[in-house]
């Protein structure tokens, strides 16, 4: 058992585009190159002959900034376990844009990707094997997690929840970290089990191999236990720039975790508390993404667990434990809401949301929907969920389905989230989900151990001027991107004065995006607001 350890130191993709009659899966276009972004600097590039036509005093009104953002969890790996042709989607836009792409690395459940800050795939893996940009097995990956699962069990991508997880090394601009397990043939009572017997970590660093990255780093343990299957999931620490990764002991209440910073690897700490895991194999925990509350789901045992964290010493306390259900619910997904106050769980045929904010919260529970009883081809049941940065829920289908099932508003109490069955078709179909953390969360205002960021602090909001709103002019989405420690309001307003929309800017993301889409083409105004303090204004125009 280790208590510390240290360490050393895209081209083209066939997007979905709708047309009359149908979708049209086939129309070929590039994501945005370094060359892209800074073209786009220029306000409006992409639609500034159209605009100077119609709008021909926009110009005289507007110069807004156009930032390249983090899009770490842009691109999202999808499919199923048969080789050839397989789905996947990119939000680098603002939206989901599925596309088909052929790859060699099929998906069973584990799923885990990476993009660069222009949203550009890096790599991803299955759980078996790791694959770069170009869907080519990533230099010196070979013999990477293995076990009985890895070798012999499965074929095509394990079929492990939330089996591993990639974390940029912090204060380093190309190396990555990769935690894993896999399950090996355990005898317990006479009876022949699966489970992890370790943790396990490499590192990757793209810039090797022409840009195509490598493991340079190679499955060092961690730990040596019985482990749970996945639940693996991580949060940074409120200094903003280290991360905490949590797993689980298998049969007991004891939560394992460890500290990733620049230079080391402390842990594994552990702490009892919670539900003792027997039954394992289907589930799946999260974080908040402000990192202060953490949830798991356990199919078998039929429990929601929800406590509280603290980013500063990595310890949960206030543990909820919610085991009012059915024999047969069989609990599997959970997603919390992008301002963290709502809980999201699901079994496959209901869709549950818990307030946080509630005096009793597991008296909150509401039932947001039943399943439907829709086919595409077969039985779209519910299953894991993840959030995405267009700030929605998705959810995927048990049986492998051409859909995904959408939660429009999380942020909203009830029915108003506006659950949406089957709101995302696919070109093909999938069965799995990728696992992202909260890559934007920052440090934790005012806490003892937010020490990296004190000089920043020290000046305020307004003289920081730190919000970017672009594209200007826009026709679907308006992005906002920010560095901030406090939580701000964007309000948009017509020439009237009426708000037409809103979107809430928490400090712990770096970007939120709004639909415009809907807006009549025109000029609109701007605030940004802390409480009742105009932090920034301006205008921005919509264009069709």
């Amino acid at each position: 058992m280790l208590d510390h350890f240290e360490f050393r130191q895209l081209g083209h993709k066939t997007l979905m585009h709708k047309h009359r009659g149908g979708i049209d899966w086939t129309r070929t276009r590039s994501l945005p190159s370094k060359l892209d972004c800074k073209r786009a600097r220029v306000w409006g590039y992409y639609k500034i002959v159209g605009v100077m036509k119609r709008l021909p005093f926009i110009a005289m009104i507007f110069s807004s900034l156009q930032l390249c953002s983090q899009h770490l969890s842009d691109v999202w790996q999808l499919g199923v376990t048969l080789p050839g042709i397989k789905p996947a989607m990119t939000f680098v836009n603002g939206s989901p844009e599925p596309y088909i792409e052929t790859r060699k690395l099929s998906m069973f459940v584990t799923n885990a990707s990476i993009s660069d800050t222009l949203g550009q795939l890096l790599f991803y893996t299955n759980g078996q094997w790791i694959a770069n940009r170009n869907h080519d097995t990533l230099s010196n990956s070979e013999n990477f997690n293995p076990g009985y699962a890895t070798d012999v069990y499965y074929y095509a991508g394990l079929g492990i929840t939330e089996g591993t997880i990639i974390i940029p090394k912090p204060d380093t601009q190309f190396l990555y970290s990769l935690f894993y397990v896999t399950f090996e043939q355990v005898e317990v009572d006479d009876i022949i089990i699966t489970q992890p017997l370790h943790l396990s970590y490499s590192e990757i660093d793209i810039s090797q191999d022409s840009g195509m990255g490598e493991m340079t780093l190679k499955n060092v343990l961690l730990i040596e236990d019985t482990l749970t299957q996945g639940f693996l999931t991580a949060t940074k620490h409120a200094n903003g720039r280290d991360w905490w990764i949590i797993s689980h002991e298998y049969s007991t209440k004891r939560f394992y975790g460890w500290l990733l910073s620049p230079d080391t690897i402390e842990g594994p700490f552990s702490q009892w508390i919670g539900i003792d895991i027997d039954y394992d194999a289907i589930g799946q925990s999260n974080f908040s993404p402000d990192g202060s509350k953490y949830a798991m789901v356990n199919y078998f045992q039929n429990t929601v667990s929800i406590f509280n964290f603290d980013r500063c010493t990595g310890l949960f306390n206030n543990a909820l434990i919610d085991s009012n259900f059915t024999d047969l619910d069989w609990l599997r997904g959970c997603s919390f809401s992008p301002n963290s106050r709502f809980l999201y769980i699901n079994n496959a045929l209901e869709l549950f949301q818990y307030d946080t904010w509630a005096s009793d919260v597991i008296s909150s529970r509401t039932k947001i929907a039943d399943w439907d009883s829709n086919y595409n081809p077969l039985a779209t049941w519910f299953e894991y969920s993840q959030i995405a940065s267009d700030n929605k829920i998705y959810i995927n289908t048990v049986n492998g389905c051409k859909a995904m099932h959408v939660i429009n508003f999380p942020d909203s109490i009830g029915i108003a989230c506006n659950f949406l069955q089957q709101g995302l078709l696919l070109p093909k179909d999938s069965y799995t989900i990728p696992h992202f953390p909260n890559y934007d969360l920052g440090p934790l205002t005012g806490s003892p151990c937010d020490t990296l960021y004190l000089q920043a602090q020290n000046s305020s909001l307004q003289t920081q001027n730190c919000y970017r709103i672009y594209p200007n002019p826009a026709s679907n989405w308006l992005k906002m991107v920010y560095e901030t420690q406090q939580d701000a309001l964007f309000e948009l307003f017509d020439l009237y004065g009426r708000r037409v929309a809103a979107v809430s800017l928490y400090h712990y993301f770096k970007s939120r995006l709004l639909d415009v889409s809907k807006l009549s083409e025109g000029v609109y105004a701007y605030s940004i607001k802390n409480k009742n303090e105009v932090l920034q204004s301006g205008k921005v125009a919509v264009v069709k």
